[in-house]
């Protein structure tokens, strides 16, 4: 058996399914409103921002919390990125659980049994 084979079987699956389906139809829907895409890319751009800054160790200020909130509050309004929000948010659940089943024959050979070790 050759895990590549599998891997690309697995590909094929996926892109068979009615999340993967929604996916693409919401992603189609959002591509044809130019101003719900922008908005929903200004957001992201905004959250991978204050993502970054936090991992650099930089605090994020209640400003910037709240002007992230009201960008997420504004766009949860809109009918066809919430759509998109819900389709990603279904098939990113599909793909965590697979790679958590991938990632258990990982930890069999682990030095590092539990990948949350303590430091």
């Amino acid at each position: 058996m050759n895990p590549y084979d599998k891997a690309h079987e697995l590909s094929r699956a996926m892109r068979g399914t009615e999340m993967f389906a929604q996916m693409k139809a919401a992603k189609d829907k959002l591509e044809s409103d130019e101003a719900a895409k922008a908005m929903l890319i200004d957001f992201q751009r905004q959250q991978l921002f204050l993502e970054r800054k936090r991992l650099l160790g930089d605090t994020i200020s209640e400003d910037e919390q709240n002007e992230l909130q009201k960008r997420s509050d504004t766009i949860q309004m809109h009918e066809v990125v919430r759509e998109y929000l819900t389709a990603e948010m279904q098939l990113g659940i599909l793909y965590q659980d697979i790679q958590q089943i991938i990632s258990e024959v990982i930890q069999e050979v682990s030095l590092l049994p539990d990948w949350q070790a303590e430091e």
